[in-house]
């Protein structure tokens, strides 16, 4: 009888896990490419609309780059809690709040001009991803309650909060019934070049470099690295857990909420229900690209610019095929599952011995 058995990893070399993540990567977009194959796609087709068309023409590199900002700046601040050990989930609805948030800002204070318009709708964007994200930090910080419970749950209230104000307070009596809020003011719309936000662009860059440093070189970031390498010892070191879980979910929600306000002001314009939300659901996007740039901040570029790409081509490949709404999520799904596996090959090793 073959005995098996799991051995612990105590060091991984980076040449592994960057090995095993790249596998793995590869190993979800297969699998989706053979779900469209089920379907009746083309597998060179499949390929061309992933990974060439996204980037092969201006309009298409403008969908591409559309998506690269807010998955970008999203997974940057899921780096950070991901850093601690904490599984937050929940970008999603602070993305959500954070536009929210720019909406209220816009209609409450309509005379305002810019650049003090575009400013006050930013720092309501941060401060809306901010207090969203606050309730599942205070309650992982004071009861250590499971964070991946109450992000996810807290996604759906504020989907639900949303369609509160669509169905109801805010909904523009000039939009034929249809469950939409008024445009933003001009004042409140931040202008891009040939349809690219560079302003987006050079924010999201700036806030890598910042990150980067903090993550790597402060008090802050050894304190947060060295919990989510081990809390025990953290602890025993005078690192507190409520700090590390409150701070975490502090500049995680921050973030989250600048990218739904940048979202509204740059792409949206308005409040609207799903599929033409202002999230798009790339609050769990932003999940695999944390995890794809291996919880480096630097590797968020990249990381960020291949999901954009497979975003588009998931979009072009719903739109040549007729397939459902759900066909970009699917395609999320499976390569989140590849990659979260990774986690068992890198932390584990199977020995089989013949007895």
């Amino acid at each position: 009888m073959p005995e098996v058995r799991l051995l612990r990893r105590y060091e991984v070399s980076n040449k592994l896990r960057i090995a095993t993540y790249i596998v793995s990567f590869i190993l979800g977009v297969i699998l989706f490419i053979l779900v469209e194959i089920a379907y009746g796609a083309d597998f060179n087709d499949i390929l061309f609309k992933l990974f060439i068309k996204p980037i092969t023409s201006y309009e298409d590199l403008k969908v591409t780059l559309r998506y690269f900002i807010p998955v970008g700046i999203t997974s940057l601040g899921l780096l950070i809690t991901y850093r601690a050990g904490i599984y937050s989930i929940g970008a999603e609805g602070q993305l959500v709040l954070g536009s929210i948030f720019v909406a209220w800002v816009a209609y409450s204070f309509a005379s305002l001009e810019k650049p003090i318009s575009i400013v006050m709708a930013l720092l309501a964007g941060v401060l809306g991803g901010v207090m969203w994200a606050l309730i599942p930090g205070v309650l992982k910080g004071f009861l250590n309650v499971n964070e991946v419970l109450t992000t996810l749950m807290l996604n759906f209230v504020a989907y639900s909060l949303t369609d509160y104000l669509i169905y109801g307070p805010w909904r523009s009596p000039k939009s034929f019934n249809f469950p939409l809020t008024e445009p933003l003011n001009e004042s409140y719309i931040i202008p891009t070049y040939m349809g690219v936000s560079i302003i987006g662009i050079a924010i999201m860059i700036s806030l890598i470099v910042i990150i980067n440093v903090i993550i790597k070189y402060t008090s802050i970031g050894y304190e947060i690295r060295a919990y989510g390498y081990n809390p025990a010892a953290a602890y025993a070191a005078g690192i507190s857990p409520r700090k590390v879980a409150l701070l975490t979910f502090i500049l995680s929600g921050a973030l989250a909420g600048l990218a739904g306000a940048l979202q509204l002001t740059t792409v949206h314009y308005r409040l609207g229900p799903k599929p033409w939300s202002v999230s798009e659901s790339l609050g769990y996007t932003s999940i695999i690209a944390a995890w794809l740039s291996r919880l480096e901040p630097l590797a968020i570029l990249p990381a960020s610019m291949l999901l954009a790409m497979l975003i588009n081509g998931g979009l072009n490949i719903k739109a040549s095929l007729g397939q459902p709404e759900g066909i970009v999520n699917l395609m999320n799904g499976i390569i989140l599952i590849t990659l979260v596996a990774t986690e068992f090959v890198l932390n584990y090793r199977v020995v089989i011995k013949l007895r």
